[in-house]
């Protein structure tokens, strides 16, 4: 049983709408399968009561800010995790302190493009969060998030099962038969992925995956990040494409054990 948790959310990019709407798992979340959806994701909980504050930073920030604080909540309530999605890059310099005043435990900074927080900031923050012993992870996307021994993270990672996509499928006859999410993508990707291998052939997987997960849509950047030498939209596609096929393998294995 995985341990309750607080959440705060401050960001400037609609990712991180996505990243709560598969949270908060209403209804009209996902349509991506439109007449055909067979409400897969009633298996998945809402955890919209574990969400304390969302806060959206303003549009059209000057492009060098010396006081990050006027742009930021002066009433963030305590909480364990503090999500800073698509911040502008002044105002990352200050969440440190805002987690301090939270007394969060962790902060997340997905970096779903290059813009949103350069190396040299990275390790400024690392510095100053761990100075006040406060957990912090950078996944690049965000879909590449998994547990490393930190506590608050991995109990993240655990409770709402988002991070690197975890799958197990069915197969028969050289075809995927059935498919299950056990951990998705944060955007929620992952489950229609999996609904969309079902009935499809072993040896069209690739090609299967490469096309819902741009469909959804994947919204990471194509710009080529120079940390990895290739957009980062890439880096998501091949966590979920390995994640099918990890799966497959498995599969298999157990119908010749």
């Amino acid at each position: 049983m995985t341990k309750i948790m607080q959440l705060c959310v401050i960001y400037n990019d609609e990712f991180a709408e996505r990243v709560m709407g598969n949270l908060i798992n209403a209804s009209n979340y996902c349509l991506s399968c439109g007449f055909t959806c067979n409400y897969c994701r009633q298996l998945y909980s809402s955890f919209a009561a574990d969400i304390q504050a969302i806060y959206k930073t303003r549009p059209n920030l000057p492009a060098f800010i010396d006081e990050p604080e006027k742009y930021l909540p002066h009433d963030l309530p305590n909480c364990d995790i503090i999500l800073a999605i698509g911040l502008h890059p002044d105002l990352l310099v200050a969440i440190s302190t805002l987690a301090e005043k939270a007394k969060a435990k962790a902060v997340i900074v997905p970096l779903e493009n290059r813009n949103w927080c350069h190396r040299g900031l990275q390790r400024q923050l690392e510095k100053s969060l761990s100075e006040i012993e406060v957990e912090y992870a950078f996944p690049k996307p965000f879909c590449t998030l998994e547990e490393t021994g930190k506590s608050a993270i991995d109990n993240f990672v655990r409770r709402y099962q988002i991070g690197n996509p975890l799958v197990e499928v069915k197969v028969a006859g050289g075809m995927i038969t059935d498919a299950q999410v056990l951990r998705s993508a944060p955007c929620g990707s992952t489950w229609y992925v999996a609904q969309q291998i079902k009935w499809t052939k072993i040896s069209d997987i690739e090609d299967t995956v490469a096309v819902a997960h741009h469909a959804f849509p994947c919204t990471a950047s194509m710009d080529i990040d120079p940390e990895i030498n290739e957009p980062i939209l890439h880096i998501a596609g091949y966590a979920i494409r390995k994640a099918v096929k990890d799966a497959v393998k498995r599969a298999q294995k157990d119908a010749h054990a």
